[in-house]
């Protein structure tokens, strides 16, 4: 099972009020120039099932429902234990803010148990689900993309659609498609989000907006906020104009600009010791309320350019280090930028592996096999598409200068030259389909390092170091729009 961060625990979700989608067009479809995928519909057992390894996967991680929010028992308890007496006094937030990207999948893909959103992960999903893909037209799409871009563009946020993120880069995703039942879930729900991460601790979270649930671009586009906003630690507050309003209601919707009620009607509300930080409780308000655009200006900053790579620089190996099979090979590295959220793998071209970091790891540890000349990079990516790397040559039972070109086993060592270092399938070797998700059955269960490899994970990942930058920031790629920020692995709050 993947590694829950503490506050990954609370599942909120949308009512809804609005009518349903059309029919799907017949024929082959696309979005944005590529063909989309057809899922078909599951059987009414297979929903069943669904709805059954839902229900048991809440009651195993100790869940229970509260309305139309699932959480903890303990938060639930320490929510409606005794609303009178005042919280103790909430400490002052300290977080820098860090960029982040939000990936609007209208592609749909696999689906598994999780927390990890470039591997398809998601701890909504109980089993294995093929999550179809958005079903309706690309004007529409557009349309709750513009929605979900206004609102996101005075923070540090950057909104992707298009391509799918690389894994390397910490990013959110919103699956935008199927219904409430294609997870399990019963009638009547428009949006979910399994991820209530008080303060934006956890950095790759997979939300969903059931888009065939409603045919209301207002709607849509409103729930898609507000899923992504739960996984940043936002809650329910009240005000019918409000983007956290807990209902689905027509009209334009912002952000709370001042401390505003929680709205508990639809179940508890689960993360009241950060909103304290920004809206200190009171005798009115003894759980404190929320400030939707304090708080986002905490967790991601004001949007500005980034202009600026990352920093990289390979400390092991040396270059040029020489091995003999069976050697550890270790690599270790420093990484940082000028603004947090920003992501990096190790590399070994001649292997095709590609290792993205998902927990901070700086050091990696594997056996030397095969023969021949490699080349270990480690590539930092922040969320403006700058790219800072390093890299060294490291030579396996050869010399340079000998002729590597002789084929078939070398006849003293009984290795193929140029096969290198831990080749096998476990080595880590990563490749994904439009969904960001994995599509063999093992990939994406990741509950640490990728197997065969050891490493050393600091997860006060940002701190600064020398450096080996590009000559010049790679311009922005297909996947980013020109919007404002990024996740990467981040300094964590200090006890």
């Amino acid at each position: 099972m993947a590694r829950l961060h503490p506050y990954l625990a609370t599942f909120s979700a949308v009512l809804l009020f609005a009518p349903m989608a059309g029919a799907a067009p017949e024929g082959p479809r696309t979005l944005f120039g590529k063909e989309l995928r057809e899922v078909p519909e599951p059987s009414a057992e297979e929903l069943e099932a669904r709805r059954q390894e839902f229900e048991a996967g809440l009651e195993q991680r100790g869940m229970v429902l509260q309305g139309d929010v699932v959480m903890p028992k303990a938060m639930a308890d320490a929510y409606y234990g005794d609303l009178v007496a005042p919280l103790p006094e909430a400490e002052a937030w300290e977080e820098p803010p860090h960029r982040s990207t939000i990936f609007l999948n209208f592609f749909g893909g696999p689906l598994k148990y999780g927390t990890i959103a470039s591997e398809g992960q998601s701890p909504c999903v109980q089993g294995k689900v093929d999550y179809p893909p958005y079903k309706g037209s690309e004007q529409t799409a557009l349309a709750i993309i513009q929605i979900f871009k206004d609102a996101a563009e005075p923070y540090g946020l950057r909104i992707a659609f298009e391509e799918v993120p690389p894994k390397h880069l910490p990013y959110s995703q919103v699956m935008m498609g199927g219904k409430s039942s294609s997870i399990g879930l019963g009638q009547g729900i428009l949006g979910v989000s399994c991820n209530l991460d008080c303060g934006d601790q956890w950095l790759r979270d997979t939300t969903f907006a059931f888009t065939e649930e409603s045919n209301n671009v207002g709607v849509l586009g409103t729930t898609a906020l507000q899923e992504a906003a739960h996984s940043f630690g936002l809650d329910h507050i009240a005000g019918q104009n409000n983007i956290m309003y807990p209902f689905a209601t027509l009209g334009k919707k912002v952000w709370a600009q001042e401390c505003t009620q929680y709205d508990d009607s639809t179940g508890g509300i689960g993360c009241t010791s950060v909103h304290q930080m920004f809206c200190p409780a009171d005798a009115q308000n003894p759980k404190g309320r929320q400030n939707d655009n304090a708080e986002l200006l905490a967790y991601f900053g004001v949007n500005t350019p980034d202009v600026e790579p990352p920093t990289v620089k390979l400390l092991s190996p040396m270059e040029g280090q020489m091995y003999t099979k069976g050697d550890t090979i270790h690599v270790e590295a420093e990484v940082d930028d000028d603004h947090l959220g920003f992501g990096w793998h190790l590399v070994v071209p001649e292997l095709g592996q590609d290792l993205p970091v998902y927990y901070g790891e700086k050091t990696w540890d594997f056996p030397a096999g095969g023969k021949g000349e490699f080349t270990i990079i480690v590539e930092a990516l922040d969320h403006d598409g700058n790219v800072g790397s390093d890299q060294r040559k490291i030579y396996i039972d050869y010399v340079p200068g000998e002729d590597p070109t002789t084929g078939g086993e070398d006849p003293t060592t009984g290795d193929t030259p140029t096969t290198g270092l831990d080749s096998s399938d476990d080595a880590g070797s990563s490749g994904a389909d439009s969904s960001g998700a994995d599509s063999s059955d093992d990939a994406g269960d990741v509950d640490g390092p990728p197997p065969g490899l050891t490493t050393g994970t600091n997860m006060d990942d940002n701190d600064s170091g020398c450096s080996c930058r590009d000559a010049a920031p790679t311009p922005g790629p297909t996947w980013l729009l020109a919007l404002g920020g990024v996740l990467a692995l981040r300094r964590r709050r200090r006890a």
